[in-house]
C-alpha cells in the first residue's frame, strides 16, 4: 500500500526534495542560531563553523520561502493525489459494477478519501525523512559530546513503537467499525431523503425517525470509539516522547555538572533532540490520521485494481462491432417481453420506447450484461455470444448514460477526459456542438463544476455525461432517457450529437420524450410483451398504445405550457 502511493506522480517528486530540504534546514537553522548564541553568551566567542552553517542555512531558507508557494501549488503532492484520481475515476467509470455500486460509499466515503490522502504526499513522507535526517546528525553529533545520553530518545521511540502495535489492531477494528455504520447511516438518510413524499404519504414517517435514530446512536457509539482510541494513542505519544525528552534534559544537567559537557554543548545537543522528539511527536499526529484512512484507500486501490484493462491487443473496443442480435425472453423471474429477432447495427439511431415498467431498462441491463436472458440469447456480431464474452472486456466496447448523472470534483476538462486522452477532444466537442457553453466561461474548460456539478445547469452537466461517453470511443451506445430531466434546448443539443455518431456506432436510444420520438425513423415499442417496429407516423396510426403514449406526452407539455 505504502509502495503504491509512494509510485504516484513520479515526474513531480523532485519538488519533494526541494520542499524538505527547505523546510529542514530552515528547522535546523533555529538549533544552530541557538548554539551559536549559547557559545556566544557563555564563552565570548562563535565557532566560524556554527557562523557559516548559518550564513548557508539563511541562504538557502530565503530561496526556500520565495519558492514554496510555486512548488506546492504543482507539487509532488498534487501530482500523486491527481495520478490516484485519475486511476479511481478511469476504474470507476469502465467497472463493471459501477451501476451497482453504494452511492453513499463514493459520494461520501471514496471522493472524500481521494481528498484526504494528500496527507501521505504532503505532510508524512517529509516528515518521515526529515525524523531521518535530524536522527542521523543527532546521532553524529551526540556520539561525539555525549554517546551515553543519545540512547535516551531511542529507548523512547522504541517504547512508543511498542505502544503503538499493541493498540494497531484495536484501532483497525474500530476504524472499520466506524465507517461501517457512517455508511449505513448515510445511505440510510439518502435513501429515505429521496423517497420522502412516499413515506409521509403512507404515513411512514415516524418509523423512518425512529430508524435513523437508531442508526445515529449507533454511529455516536461507533465515533466516541474512534475518540477512545485516539486519545490512548495520544496518551501512550506524550508519555514516551516527553518522557524521553525530560530524562534527556536530565542526563544533559547531569553531564553539565560533572564537566563532561559545556553549557553550549549541552543547549545545542538538547536543541536538536527536542525538536526530533517533537517532530516524531508531530508525526505520530498525522501517521494516526492516515491510518484512519487506510481501510478506505485499500477500498480505492481494490477498485482501481478490478479496473485494470489488458494488454491493447486483447481489447475488443479496438475491434468495430457491427452488430447485435437479441432474441426470446428478457425479464427477471418472469419475462416482461419476447423479442424474436431484434437486430441492432450502427447508421442511424434505433430508439425504444414504451409504458414504465414494460421492459425498456431491462433490455439495457441485458445488453450491458447485469441481467441474463430467461429464455434465450445475445449474439455479437451474429457468431459470438454475449455469455462468451467477459463481463471486463465487454464494458470496454459499450457505454451506458442513464437521466442521472454523475460528475466529480474538478474541472470539466477532467470530468470530460476520463478515458480519452486524445489531442483533438476539443474539435470533436465542436464538430457535435457539444459542451460549447464553456466558451461563455471565464475559465472555459478549466472551470470547477463543483460538488457533482452544482455549479452547473442540469442540461450542461448532462451535456458533459454525453460528451464524456462519446470521448470514451466505444462501439455501442446506450443511452437510457438522457434527454428527459433537462430543458428542451439542451435536449435538442445533446439528440443531434447522438444522431452524429450513431451513423457509425450502434446507438440505442431509450426515450419517451415527445421532441425525440418524432425525429426518429427506426423506433420500437414494447407493448403486450412484444416489439412493434415502426416510425413515429406508422406507430401513431397503427398502433393504440403508441397513440396513447403520444397523447399522454402532448398533454403534460400542454400543462406545462411547452405546446
Amino acid at each position: 500500500m505504502i509502495k503504491r502511493l509512494w509510485g504516484l506522480g513520479q515526474a513531480a517528486r523532485w519538488k519533494m526534495w526541494i520542499q524538505i530540504s527547505g523546510q529542514w534546514l530552515s528547522e535546523m537553522l533555529v538549533v544552530t542560531i541557538l548554539w551559536a548564541g549559547a557559545q556566544w553568551l557563555f564563552s565570548d566567542r562563535v565557532s566560524k563553523i556554527l557562523l557559516s552553517l548559518i550564513a548557508i542555512q539563511i541562504v538557502i531558507t530565503v530561496v526556500y520561502l520565495l519558492a514554496i508557494k510555486s512548488i506546492n501549488k504543482n507539487g509532488w503532492a498534487v501530482a500523486a493525489s491527481r495520478d490516484l484520481q485519475d486511476q479511481y475515476l478511469r476504474a470507476y467509470l469502465n467497472d463493471e459494477t459501477t451501476a451497482d455500486f453504494d452511492v453513499m460509499k463514493v459520494l461520501q466515503q471514496d471522493l472524500r478519501t481521494l481528498k484526504s490522502v494528500t496527507i501521505f504526499f504532503d505532510t508524512i513522507i517529509p516528515t518521515i525523512l526529515q525524523l531521518v535526517l535530524t536522527g542521523i546528525v543527532v546521532i553524529i553529533i551526540g556520539s561525539f559530546i555525549d554517546p551515553l545520553s543519545v540512547l535516551i530518545p531511542f529507548a523512547g521511540i522504541l517504547l512508543l513503537g511498542m505502544g503503538m502495535g499493541m493498540l494497531q489492531g484495536m484501532g483497525d477494528r474500530t476504524n472499520l467499525r466506524y465507517i461501517k455504520s457512517f455508511n449505513l447511516m448515510g445511505q440510510r438518510f439518502l435513501d429515505d431523503f429521496l423517497g420522502m413524499s412516499t413515506l409521509i404519504m403512507n404515513g411512514r414517517q415516524h418509523q423512518y425517525a425512529n430508524d435513523f435514530k437508531k442508526d445515529s446512536e449507533n454511529f455516536r457509539q461507533k465515533t466516541m470509539g474512534v475518540l477512545v482510541y485516539q486519545l490512548q494513542s495520544l496518551t501512550i505519544m506524550d508519555f514516551c516522547l516527553y518522557g524521553a525528552i525530560g530524562f534527556f534534559l536530565m542526563a544533559q544537567g547531569h553531564a553539565i555538572s560533572t564537566g563532561t559537557l559545556t553549557i553550549s554543548q549541552a543547549i545545542g545537543l538538547s536543541a536538536i533532540t527536542v525538536i526530533w522528539l517533537i517532530d516524531f511527536r508531530k508525526f505520530g499526529y498525522f501517521m494516526h490520521v492516515f491510518m484512519s484512512t487506510l481501510p478506505k484507500i485499500k477500498r480505492l486501490f481494490t477498485i482501481i485494481d478490478a479496473g485494470k484493462t489488458a494488454d491493447i491487443e486483447e481489447n475488443p473496443a479496438d475491434q468495430d462491432i457491427s452488430q447485435i442480435s437479441l432474441s426470446g425472453q428478457f425479464g427477471y423471474k418472469e419475462p416482461l417481453v419476447e423479442i424474436s429477432d431484434w437486430q441492432l447495427g450502427p447508421g442511424q439511431i434505433i430508439g425504444l420506447t414504451g409504458p414504465s415498467g414494460s421492459g425498456k431498462s431491462t433490455i439495457a441491463k441485458n445488453l450491458m450484461k447485469q441481467l441474463r436472458p430467461i429464455d434465450g440469447q445475445i449474439k455479437v456480431d451474429g457468431t459470438t455470444d454475449l455469455d462468451q464474452i467477459s463481463t471486463t472486456d465487454w464494458m470496454r466496447s459499450v457505454a451506458y448514460l442513464g437521466p442521472n448523472t454523475v460528475l466529480f470534483a474538478g474541472t470539466i476538462e477532467e470530468n470530460l477526459l476520463q478515458t480519452n486522452t486524445s489531442a483533438n477532444w476539443q474539435k470533436i466537442l465542436q464538430s457535435l456542438n457539444l459542451c460549447q457553453f464553456v466558451t461563455q466561461l471565464p475559465k472555459g474548460y478549466q472551470t470547477e463544476v463543483g460538488e457533482n456539478g452544482s455549479q452547473l445547469s442540469p442540461g450542461q452537466r448532462q451535456q458533459i455525461a454525453v460528451a464524456r461517453a462519446i470521448l470514451s470511443a466505444k462501439q455501442v451506445y446506450i443511452f437510457d432517457e438522457v434527454t428527459s430531466n433537462i430543458d428542451p434546448e439542451n435536449a435538442d443539443l445533446i439528440l443531434a450529437a447522438i444522431k452524429e455518431i450513431a451513423v457509425y456506432k450502434i446507438v440505442l436510444l431509450i426515450t419517451h420524450r415527445l421532441a425525440d420520438l418524432q425525429q426518429l425513423s427506426q423506433l420500437y415499442l414494447i407493448t403486450d410483451k412484444k416489439l412493434v417496429s415502426g416510425d413515429f407516423t406508422s406507430l401513431q396510426a397503427d398502433v393504440p398504445e403508441f397513440k396513447q403514449l403520444v397523447s399522454a406526452q402532448q398533454k403534460l407539455l400542454m400543462e406545462a405550457g411547452l405546446q
